[in-house]
Formats: C-alpha cells, sequence, structure tokens
C-alpha cells in the first residue's frame, strides 16, 4: 500500500503541480493547467490599446496589435481585420477563438516540451526558441527567443508583453538582429 501511495505521490508532482515560479521538468509538455496559473479565460478586445511608450503595430506597420499576433497564433488576416473580439479559452494551453461574419477559427498555443512557462498568482510567463533554417553546406539558421508575460490585472483586462529576440547564425558567424518588444492591454468584454 505503501509503494502505492509513493507512485501516486510521484505522478502528481510529474503532472504539472508545482510550485509558483518553478518550470516544469524538460521532459514534459508545459501546461498552463497548474493550480498556481491564473484562469485568464475570458473574451477580450481582438485590438489592444499599446501602452505608453510603445508601438501601435506588431512586427510591421500593417498589423494591428491584435492578441493572436502577439500570443503568436495565427488567424487569416481578413478575419483579424473585421473581427473586433476574441474568445480566450485556457485550459492545459489557450485557444484563440475568433469569430466574424459567420466565421470562426480556432488556434491553440503551440507549447512544446523544451519551452518554459512559469506562473504566479496573476501572471504566466511563457518562453519559446523556435529555429529555422537547413543543413546546406553553409547552413544558415534563424534563431527566435520568444518571451512573454501575461498579466491579469484587477479589472480583468489582460496585459501581455512580447518579446522577441532574433539572430542570424551560420557556419562563420552569427548576425544579431535588433531586439522588439511591445506590449499591449486588452480589455475584457465579458
Amino acid at each position: 500500500m505503501r509503494v502505492v501511495v509513493l507512485a501516486l505521490a510521484g505522478l502528481l508532482s510529474l503532472s504539472g503541480c508545482q510550485s509558483p515560479g518553478t518550470p516544469l521538468p524538460p521532459t514534459l509538455k508545459p501546461s498552463l493547467a497548474w493550480p498556481e496559473c491564473p484562469k485568464i479565460g475570458g473574451t477580450y478586445e481582438l485590438q489592444g490599446e499599446p501602452l505608453p511608450g510603445t508601438m501601435n503595430f506588431y512586427r510591421n506597420r500593417d498589423h494591428k496589435l491584435t492578441l493572436n499576433a502577439m500570443l503568436g497564433v495565427a488567424v487569416p488576416a481578413d478575419l483579424a481585420q473585421e473581427a473586433v473580439r476574441v474568445e480566450l479559452v485556457h485550459e492545459d494551453t489557450l485557444e484563440l477563438v475568433n469569430r466574424f461574419d459567420g466565421a470562426i477559427t480556432a488556434h491553440q498555443l503551440d507549447l512544446q516540451p523544451e519551452d518554459r512557462v512559469t506562473c504566479d498568482h496573476n501572471r504566466i510567463r511563457i518562453h519559446r526558441t523556435r529555429s529555422e533554417g537547413g543543413v546546406a553546406e553553409e547552413p544558415l539558421r534563424n534563431i527566435s527567443d520568444i518571451s512573454q508575460e501575461l498579466t491579469l490585472e484587477g479589472d480583468g483586462s489582460l496585459l501581455v508583453r512580447t518579446r522577441i529576440m532574433n539572430q542570424s547564425k551560420s557556419a562563420f558567424f552569427s548576425t544579431p538582429v535588433p531586439h522588439e518588444e511591445y506590449s499591449a492591454r486588452f480589455r475584457r468584454l465579458d
């Protein structure tokens, strides 16, 4: 019986229950369902209000600061231009549901085992590293370090801060690219 209790305790510790601010072990896919993570699900404005001193566009002057873009969740451009709200479904990951004129799209935040997620009572921090490129004679790779901080404010608004650090690497040299920072507040609508 004692062996069963110890085995269950071990399984619970691997399932994502952990102390605040501690990342998951590297072999498990991160989860946002831990008790320490604030529940941020709800309906929000699609387009955020930039914080003072920050840009009102995301990565390209033609792209507004939308919740989808700042979380790195793809949505068809025509739908994002016409929609005004987004439903954020929060379970073990985040799913963004956009609706406009009878069309519905739903996309999940793509978390991988190498990603890191930490939570406080009102904040979720996500850190992802992505590498793109081939293995030609002189392999050229683009490496992106993406940090996102989602803070649930007292009035229910969601504050999102995204920082992207890019770097291009080849067999001979590394080229840093200026980092990008975006911050916006998304008003809760429900």
